[in-house]
């Protein structure tokens, strides 16, 4: 299984914080960041002549985002260039997306995901949720973003492969 996760791109400053929206920057920043990953895919997959890279054609696809607009608004841009490329990707939302989510819920929706028979899962989400998942998926260990070594950038995304899920159960396959 994929897990792929998003942060959203950069936002305007505002209160309260649900309601921020990505700022022209934070948009580029999302498309451009896109786009560098379905060339990774392309590239990745041996003798693909698939334009996308696969993206999106996996046997199950699921994308899920934070309620916040920035995040409902980077989903948006994913999946108007997928919808672009001839690709149905509607973004289902989910609380257990918030910035202040609990981790241990989301990898309780990724493995309710797998067990469903999702082959590539995409969350986009906040920090600090989102670098403290990165950490108990792929190191076993529940750091905070202040207290991990790599927190998220703004429009980063990293692609988990995911065997079995649990604490230390991914490995990074493409992070950017």
């Amino acid at each position: 299984m994929l897990v792929v996760l998003v942060r959203h791109g950069d936002a305007a400053f505002g209160v309260p914080d649900a309601t921020r929206e990505l700022t022209s920057r934070g948009k580029e920043e999302v498309h451009n960041a896109f786009l560098t990953y379905r060339d990774f895919r392309h590239r990745s997959i041996l003798g693909n002549n698939d334009a996308n890279g696969g993206l999106g054609r996996s046997a199950s696809f699921r994308l899920m985002a934070s309620p916040f607009l920035r995040a409902q608004q980077t989903a948006e841009l994913i999946t108007k260039v997928m919808e672009a490329d001839g690709l149905q990707s509607p973004a289902a939302t989910s609380s257990f997306l918030e910035p202040e989510a609990d981790p241990n819920d989301v990898v309780a929706l990724i493995e309710k995901a797998q067990t469903q028979g999702v082959t590539e899962l995409w969350l986009v989400a906040h920090n600090p949720l989102l670098s403290t998942l990165l950490s108990l998926l792929v190191d076993g260990e529940c750091q905070s973003q202040s207290q991990s070594q790599s927190p998220l950038a703004t429009a980063e995304i990293v692609e988990l492969e995911v065997e079995w899920v649990g604490l230390g159960c991914a490995t990074v396959g493409f992070r950017a």
